[in-house]
C-alpha cells in the first residue's frame, strides 16, 4: 500500500521495508475444543511455516501486544446497495446518510453480543476498547496474558530471514464468543526485508538544477539541499497553481473556502503544526486559526523512530496541501503505525468520530505483496475483506475517500528469486496497489503539466501539453545523454516515475464502472523492461482485464510541474509531487464545495462515473491520447471515457459544483 520526497538527483521509494500485522483467521466453523474453540483451520499451513523459521524464542512476557477482534457484520450482503441508495440522485434514500448508530443498527452487532467481549478479555488483564460501529474492538495488553485469553503461545523467529511474531498453537475462544468473530488482527506480524511493500505514495522531489550541479546531498529526505535555506516561496510551485488549473477560483470567489467543514488526513508520522501554519502564511493564504487537531492511535509497528519519523514528511504534505486549498476548513489527522491493525483502526476511528467531511490517504502496497504474504501464511486472507467492511462504513456515513494511486506507474513491486539463495531479487511487474484498489475509495492519479526547461549541456525536458504523469517523456533526452543518466543512478531512476493505475485482482469490477467506455480494456506500452530498461519505441497493445479500475481521478502530480512546502529544518522545498499531492488536494476541494452545498458531497464514484458518460454535463477532461500520455504502461483509449493511465481525466471543479447533485 502507496510515496515520498525525491529530487532529480535522488529518487527515494520507501518499498524496501514493509510492516503489516498478519491476522489468524477466526472461523464459525471450527470444531469446539472442550470449553474452547478453535479460532481457524490454520489457514497458513502454519506447520510448513513452522518448519521454515528459525531462532525459535518465546516472545517476551511483558511485551505490549495489540489486536483487533474484527466482529462479523450483519446483513453485510446489503453494505453495497445501501452505499449506492445513499449516493445515487434518484433513490429514495439519496444524501440520508448514515451515522456510526445507524450504522451498527443495520451491520453491527448489538450490544449484548458486544458485552460478552469486555469481561473476558478484563478476566486476562486485557484492555478493550468498543467501537461505535459494533464490529470492531481493540484489546491490549501483555503477550503473556493474550496467550492465556487466546490459548496461544506468541513466539518470535525468522522467516526467510524476517523477524516474524506468530502462534505455532491455533487460537481458540470459547465458542460463545468464536461464533461472532470474523478475524482477529496482530496476533502475528512481520518486518519484511524482502525488498517491497509500503509505499508513500508521494511527497517526492525534483531539484530543478543541472545535472552537473554537485550540490544536492542524499539524504533521508529527498530535498534540495542549499547552504543556506531557502526564506521564501517561488509563486511557480504555489498551491493556486492547483486552483486555477482545474478552476476552483470561482468557488472562491462565492465565498466557499472549506468554512464549517473538517477535512481528515489518515497518516502513519508526525508533523509540525508550526510548519504548516508557516506554509499558509507564506503562501499568502488566509486561514483559520487553531484549526489542526491530531488524535494519536496506538499500534504494533516494527520500524524504528528514524523510519516513522521520515513518514512526516508525508504528513506534512498532505496536511499543507490540503489546508491550503480549504483555507477555512478545520483539518484532523488520524496518526497510526503502519500494520494491518493501525490502518484499520486509523479509519474505523475516523469514522467512529464521524467529525470528517473527507479523508485522504498517502500509502499503499503491491498487491503482489498482498498475495505473497497470504500465501506465505504472513498476512489474513481476509483482510481485504476487513478493509471493505471498514471503507463501506465511511461511503454510508456520506465521507469522500481520497486515496492516492501510486508513483511508480503501472508497475508496483514483488518478489523475485535468490542469488545464492541469499539474496532475495524483487521484481517489478504490472500489478495493483492496496488500499487504491478498493471500490469505495475515490482514487486519484497523476498528470504532467505543460513545460520546457533546460538543464544545460543540452539536457532538456519537454512535454507541450497535459498528458499522464509518466517518466518516457524523458527518454529521448536519454537517448542522447545515455552516459549522464547511466552516470547517476538516482537521475536514471526518474525515468521510472510516473502516476499509479491499473486493474486490480482483489477486488471486482463495481457497478458504477460496469459499461463505462474503456473500463476492463487498455491500451499499453511497455515502457521498462524486466530489466528496468527504458524501451524507446514500444508497440501499442491492448487487451482486456476484469477488476476494480484505478485511478477515478487524475492532476498535477509530477515533481518537475509540482508544488512546495516549508519545513523548519530545510527551508522551503519546491518540486514537490507523487499521486499523495493529489488525494489531499482532492479532499480539501470536497470540503470546498461542501461548504457552498451546505451539506457532504458522500462518496463521489457514482455521480462521477455518470456525469463523465453526459457530454453536456462532465465536469472532466479526457486524456485518451495513445501517445505521449502513458504511465509507463497504459495509455489513453481514444474516443473512451476512461483509462488506467489517468481514469476520468482532470476535473473542472466549477461544473463538478454546478452538475454534482
Amino acid at each position: 500500500m502507496r510515496k515520498k520526497l525525491r529530487n532529480l538527483r535522488k529518487k527515494k521509494w520507501f518499498v524496501g521495508a514493509v510492516s503489516f500485522a498478519a491476522l489468524l483467521l477466526v472461523s464459525p466453523a471450527a470444531q469446539a475444543a472442550s470449553k474452547k474453540k478453535a479460532a481457524g483451520k490454520d489457514p497458513y499451513g502454519i506447520n510448513k511455516l513452522l518448519k521454515q523459521l528459525s531462532g525459535k524464542q518465546k516472545l517476551s512476557p511483558n511485551k505490549q501486544v495489540q489486536l483487533e477482534v474484527v466482529l462479523k457484520p450483519r446483513d453485510q450482503n446489503q453494505m453495497a446497495d445501501q452505499i449506492y441508495a445513499v449516493n445515487t440522485p434518484g433513490n429514495q434514500d439519496f444524501k440520508h446518510f448514515y451515522n456510526p448508530a445507524s450504522f451498527r443498527a443495520k451491520f453491527g452487532q448489538n450490544a449484548e453480543v458486544v458485552g460478552q467481549y469486555r469481561p473476558y478479555f478484563k478476566k486476562y488483564h486485557l484492555k478493550t476498547h468498543n467501537y461505535s460501529n459494533g464490529l470492531m474492538i481493540k484489546v491490549s495488553g501483555k503477550a503473556k496474558n493474550v496467550n492465556k485469553a487466546f490459548n496461544t503461545n506468541l513466539q518470535t523467529a525468522k522467516y526467510r530471514d524476517n523477524p516474524v511474531q506468530f502462534s505455532s498453537k491455533k487460537p481458540k475462544m470459547p465458542a460463545k464468543l468464536a461464533d461472532n468473530v470474523l478475524t482477529v488482527l496482530g496476533i502475528t506480524s512481520f518486518n519484511s526485508k524482502m525488498g517491497g511493500g509500503l509505499t508513500q505514495t508521494g511527497a517526492q522531489a525534483a531539484s530543478a538544477k543541472s545535472s552537473k550541479n554537485k550540490t544536492n546531498k542524499k539524504t533521508k529526505v529527498q530535498t534540495k539541499v542549499t547552504k543556506k535555506k531557502p526564506t521564501k516561496p517561488e509563486k511557480q510551485f504555489a498551491p493556486q497553481k492547483f486552483v486555477n488549473r482545474y478552476h476552483l477560483q470561482s468557488l472562491y470567489d462565492k465565498g466557499y473556502y472549506g468554512q464549517g467543514q473538517t477535512l481528515g488526513v489518515v497518516t502513519f508520522g508526525g508533523f509540525s503544526k508550526r510548519d504548516a501554519q508557516h506554509y499558509w502564511k507564506g503562501e499568502h493564504i488566509a486561514t483559520k486559526p487553531n484549526r489542526i487537531s491530531v488524535k494519536k492511535l496506538s499500534a504494533p509497528s516494527p520500524f524504528g523512530a528514524a523510519a516513522e519519523k521520515s513518514y512526516g514528511l508525508e504528513t506534512t504534505l498532505d496536511v499543507q496541501q490540503s489546508g491550503a486549498i480549504a483555507p477555512q476548513a478545520n483539518i484532523r489527522v488520524y496518526q497510526s503505525k503502519f500494520s494491518d491493525v493501525g490502518m484499520v483502526d486509523a479509519f474505523t476511528t475516523a469514522f467512529d468520530e464521524n467529525r470528517v467531511s473527507s479523508l485522504s490517504l498517502s500509502y499503499g502496497l503491491s498487491e503482489y505483496i498482498m498475495r505473497y504474504l497470504k500465501n506465505q501464511g504472513l498476512i489474513n486472507p481476509v483482510y481485504g475483506q476487513v478493509m471493505n467492511i471498514v471503507m463501506a462504513q465511511g461511503a454510508m456515513q456520506g465521507i469522500s475517500t481520497f486515496v492516492a494511486s501510486g508513483d511508480t506507474g503501472a508497475y508496483n513491486i514483488g518478489i523475485g528469486g535468490k542469488i545464492l539463495n541469499a539474496i532475495q531479487l524483487p521484481n517489478y511487474s504490472i500489478y495493483g496497489t492496496f488500499p487504491a484498489d478498493n471500490p469505495w475509495v475515490t482514487t486519484t492519479g497523476g498528470t504532467t503539466l505543460p513545460f520546457h526547461k533546460n538543464y544545460g549541456h543540452g539536457l532538456k525536458f519537454s512535454v507541450d501539453k497535459e498528458r499522464a504523469w509518466g517518466g518516457d517523456y524523458m527518454f529521448k533526452a536519454f537517448a542522447k545523454h545515455r552516459n549522464v543518466f547511466l552516470s547517476n543512478l538516482t537521475l536514471y531512476s526518474q525515468l521510472l516515475n510516473g502516476g499509479g493505475g491499473g486493474i486490480s485482482h482483489v477486488y471486482g469490477t463495481p457497478q458504477y464502472q460496469q459499461g463505462v467506455s474503456g473500463v476492463n480494456t487498455f491500451n499499453a506500452r511497455e515502457f521498462i523492461s524486466n530489466a528496468l530498461q527504458p524501451r524507446m519505441n514500444p508497440v501499442l497493445l491492448s487487451g482486456t482485464d476484469y477488476g476494480r479500475n484505478f485511478p477515478d481521478v487524475s492532476a498535477n502530480a509530477d515533481p518537475m510541474t509540482g508544488y512546495q512546502i516549508y519545513m523548519k529544518k530545510t527551508g522551503w522545498v519546491s518540486n514537490i509531487g507523487g499521486t499523495s499531492a493529489v488525494a489531499p488536494q482532492f479532499s480539501g476541494a470536497t470540503a470546498v464545495i461542501n461548504s457552498g452545498k451546505g451539506g457532504r458531497m458522500g462518496f463521489w464514484n457514482p455521480q462521477i462515473y455518470k456525469l463523465a458518460q453526459d457530454k453536456d454535463k462532465t465536469p472532466f477532461t479526457t486524456l485518451d491520447s495513445a501517445t505521449d500520455n502513458s504511465n509507463l504502461y497504459y495509455t489513453g483509449q481514444p474516443g473512451k471515457i476512461y483509462n488506467q493511465a489517468t481514469g476520468l481525466g482532470t476535473v473542472d471543479f466549477e461544473k463538478l459544483y454546478n452538475n454534482f447533485q
